[in-house]
C-alpha cells in the first residue's frame, strides 16, 4: 500500500502538467465571444476574471503536488521546497511557449508573471504552516504523507 501511495502521489503532478497541456492546447478565447451576445455583460466580466486568476491557482497547485510526491520519499527540506518553485515556474515557461504555437493563444509575460504569484502564494502557505507551526493541520497532513509512504 505504501508503494502504491507513494506511485500516485509521484504521478499526480505528472498528470497534472498533461491537464495543463491539454487545456492550453485545445482551449479557444474566441469561442467566448459568441457567447456575448447571449448572456449578461457582467457574467462575461466574472468569467474574464476567473480566466485570469485561473493561473494563480493553476500553477500554485502544481507547486502543491510537487511538494506531495516529494514528501512521499521523506520530509520536506528546503531544497525540496526550492525544486518544487523551479519545476512549476519551468513548466509554466514551458507552457507559456506552447502557446505560441497554437492557434488562438499566445504567449503571455504577464501569464508568468500570474503563474509565478500563483506558486509564490502557495510555496508561502506550506512554508509557513510546515517550518513555523509545527501544530497546524496543514503540517500535519504533510507529515502523515511521509509517515505513510515510509519505507519499512
Amino acid at each position: 500500500m505504501k508503494l502504491l501511495t507513494r506511485f500516485v502521489l509521484t504521478l499526480l503532478p505528472i498528470v497534472y502538467m498533461a491537464f495543463i497541456w491539454l487545456q492550453s492546447s485545445y482551449f479557444d478565447p474566441e469561442s467566448l465571444s459568441t457567447l456575448s451576445s447571449q448572456i449578461p455583460f457582467e457574467m462575461i466580466l466574472f468569467l474574464g476574471i476567473i480566466l485570469e486568476l485561473s493561473h494563480l491557482f493553476e500553477f500554485g497547485v502544481l507547486y502543491f503536488l510537487f511538494i506531495m510526491a516529494f514528501l512521499s520519499y521523506g520530509r520536506l527540506t528546503y531544497f525540496k521546497s526550492f525544486l518544487g518553485v523551479l519545476l512549476a515556474f519551468l513548466y509554466g515557461f514551458v507552457d507559456e511557449l506552447h502557446q505560441m504555437y497554437v492557434p488562438y493563444r499566445s504567449a503571455s509575460i504577464v501569464d508568468l508573471v500570474k503563474n509565478t504569484i500563483g506558486i509564490v502564494i502557495f510555496w508561502g502557505l506550506i512554508h509557513t504552516n510546515y517550518y513555523t507551526r509545527p501544530h497546524s493541520k496543514l503540517r500535519r497532513a504533510m507529515n502523515k504523507i511521509t509517515q505513510n509512504t515510509r519505507s519499512g
